[in-house]
């Protein structure tokens, strides 16, 4: 992890394979390649603690000699949702509208081959936009924007860019570029990639963090992970607001409790884990989930009990009773899931979660089912939410590609819970640790809000969990009446009732933390569509949905962005046109590389940094010591290659090792990683 500092450094940065992006498929047969080359992205993220806005820039050039049509492919994380796209024509930039229309496909789609993989890749969610224009031997420039939730535990907050296009894309980028900006309402104490090493800081406070990470000729094989950590030492809330001139103002509520909690101070669990033993939960999953629950097992606290419920063509209770979580009765229940075996048949995990909820008989414990399965069952999760009197909360976790989204999220929204979803390309005994951790300490139950003098409405979700040390929540919601207003999370605790109060300010103010108006929207588009998914589609339903969505400019199954070249920005800021019409200076590679004794390194220096007057090539070692520098104020724009013949300032030879090479341009640096081997 990296400590907080107000001193920029870029030194010891590591090149390494980067994430891919959105794609540009040419609809033209006889096109050179599958693809129209994407040559730089920039992604500029802000967080504002738990919610992300990330606005994807790509400028792809079409080696064709005539005007053709192509399909943009941005593959959206499952739970984002799209707020804007732009696409530039004639060095006009116009704004995609939403209309109600199905979304274009993709050229080739149903054809099988490279098309049915890059189909997989961009996903149920993903966003796919006709341009029908792009120009012959020009770059093509196109900005998405999207919202979207973190990851949070324990005071760390994760994001991803979840994107990889290595099965089918080889060609590098010439630039790949992303900006974090954090606003944090508690103290970031570090920040760290775990995924790509160079980020740096461009500066940084108590609350905030700008950061960036510059690389050059990046193959696009890999996920970037972000993640900032901030103390909390106490239960405390991040909150946005904002006005609106025409409708009511829109609010998010993050509940971030306290990290660190007594034993005496955690509620009891009455635990019950569905184990589906499907033959489709064969071999690897089934093995991983067993282990999971075993170390689910050595976690539970004295005080707690806990009972197993297989299922797939039946269902199974290991006792009739949930049993207290003693050694030896932990030690039977291993045995017992070593004895479990694939089995043949349909899931009947509704069957097993009805059994489950019938032996949450009262609420003397912080009730909890956690299903595991991989595919779809019957479930129907208002009839669930009916028979859940006593408030437990359910926690699927969906195991596979293939499972019912729908169904889950709002079984788990109606039921006091969260969803946990592990690809085939997770770690499931890792994914299922994490889930245990976060709600392995209740400690309030029962959980109300209460609000001031503000009375908000169109509250989502409307359950609220019970409250996990460590773990989360979040509520949106709109209001009428803005000022400072009370609030208060009130519930039980071991010692009664107990509550924590804070004051909330509902902005007045119409143009900043817009993006809780799409965080709202969004909540609102999720649930009218599971309804629709399971329960059928409605005139009422459908007319409701597309009103939501086309009001807040957020696409939903029956609307879709649309390329018109008629809404053209004229009133945009001078700002955007001017940072996104070209990357900063940059270094482009050496070769070769390794070398031994001498390298070309080559870079670019861009029009815009012509009069900025320090203008630097600098070589460092592993130890961050310079060993190298040569002053290229004098170079004209364009590319340019330099020689490095191994040697330091005194001309002393190098030794083998890795060396760091970095392009300075007043505040900007690009660096790259080469290696000298003797």
């Amino acid at each position: 992890m990296k400590r907080i500092s107000l001193t920029i450094i870029a030194l010891l940065i590591t090149v390494m394979p980067v994430l891919a992006d959105g794609l540009l498929i040419p609809a033209k047969p006889g096109y050179p390649q599958d693809f129209i080359q994407n040559r730089l992205t920039r992604v500029t993220v802000d967080i504002y603690g738990m919610l992300a806005v990330t606005t994807v820039y790509q400028e792809f050039f079409c080696e064709s000699t005539d005007t053709i049509a192509a399909v943009y492919s941005f593959p959206l994380p499952p739970d984002a949702r799209a707020t804007e796209f732009l696409y530039w024509s004639n060095n006009k930039i116009y704004k995609a509208v939403l209309k109600v229309r199905e979304q274009a496909t993709n050229p080739g789609t149903g054809e099988g081959g490279i098309i049915a993989l890059v189909n997989e890749y961009i996903g149920r969610n993903g966003i796919k936009i006709s341009l029908q224009k792009v120009a012959p031997q020009t770059v093509q420039k196109v900005q998405l924007t999207y919202i979207s939730n973190c990851d949070y535990f324990a005071g760390e907050t994760n994001y991803t860019f979840p994107l990889n296009t290595g099965d089918f894309i080889k060609f590098p980028l010439d630039h790949v570029q992303f900006t974090f900006h954090v606003h944090s309402q508690a103290a970031i104490t570090g920040y760290s990639c775990t995924s790509h090493q160079g980020l740096r800081a461009i500066s940084a406070d108590n609350n905030n963090l700008n950061l960036e990470l510059i690389m050059a000729k990046q193959y696009l094989d890999r996920d970037l992970v972000f993640s900032y950590q901030c103390n909390q030492d106490v239960t405390g809330v991040d909150f946005y607001s904002v006005a609106n001139d025409s409708v009511d103002g829109h609010f998010v509520l993050y509940v971030k409790p306290q990290t660190e909690i007594t034993a005496e101070n955690v509620l009891p669990k009455r635990i019950l884990f569905l184990v589906n033993n499907s033959s489709q939960m064969f071999g690897y999953k089934l093995d991983q989930t067993i282990k999971a629950i075993k170390t689910m097992l050595d976690k539970l606290n004295t005080g707690d009990v806990f009972n197993i419920i297989l299922y797939s063509s039946y269902y199974y209770s290991w006792n009739t009773a949930p049993v207290a979580a003693n050694a030896t009765n932990i030690d039977n229940a291993k045995s017992y899931l070593n004895s479990i075996s694939s089995s043949s048949g349909s899931y009947y995990a509704d069957q097993a979660l009805k059994s489950a909820l019938t032996q949450c008989a009262d609420n003397n414990y912080n009730n909890m089912i956690l299903v595991f399965t991989d595919g779809r069952s019957a479930i129907d999760p208002r009839e669930i939410e009916s028979l859940n009197t006593h408030k437990a909360g359910i926690f699927p976790v969906g195991i596979g590609d293939n499972v019912d989204r729908a169904r889950l999220e709002m079984t788990a929204a109606l039921n006091y819970g969260f969803v946990t979803y592990l690809d085939a390309e997770s770690n499931i005994y890792t994914g299922m640790e994490r889930l245990m951790n976060k709600i392995s300490k209740p400690i309030l139950q029962d959980v109300v809000f209460e609000f001031g003098r503000v009375t908000p409405h169109d509250l989502l979700p409307g359950k609220i969990p019970a409250t996990f040390a460590g773990s989360s929540f979040y509520m949106t919601g709109r209001y009428q009446t803005t000022g400072s207003s009370a609030f208060s999370m009130a519930g039980t605790s071991p010692s009664g009732a107990r509550a924590f109060d804070f004051n909330l300010d509902f902005s007045a103010v119409t143009n900043t933390h817009k993006f809780a108006e799409a965080i709202w929207a969004k909540e609102k588009i999720d649930a009218l569509e599971w309804e629709i998914e399971i329960y059928g589609e409605t005139p009422s339903l459908k007319n409701e949905l597309i009103a939501i969505s086309l009001a807040y400019n957020i696409r939903c199954r029956y609307t879709a962005y649309i390329a018109d070249y008629e809404h053209e920005l004229t009133d945009i800021e001078e700002q955007l046109a001017e940072t996104l019409a070209t990357p900063a200076s940059y270094l482009i590679g050496n070769y070769p590389n390794p070398f031994n004794p001498i390298t070309t390194i080559r870079f670019v220096l861009q029009p815009d940094d012509h009069s900025r007057t320090v203008k630097l090539l600098k070589i460092y070692n592993m130890l961050g010591q310079l060993v190298w520098v040569i002053d290229i104020s004098y170079m004209e724009p364009g590319m340019h290659e330099i020689k490095f013949n191994g040697v330091d300032l005194h001309g002393n030879p190098l030794p083998s090792g890795l060396y760091f090479v970095c392009l300075q341009v007043g505040s900007e640096f690009s660096t790259l990683r080469m290696s000298l081997l003797k």
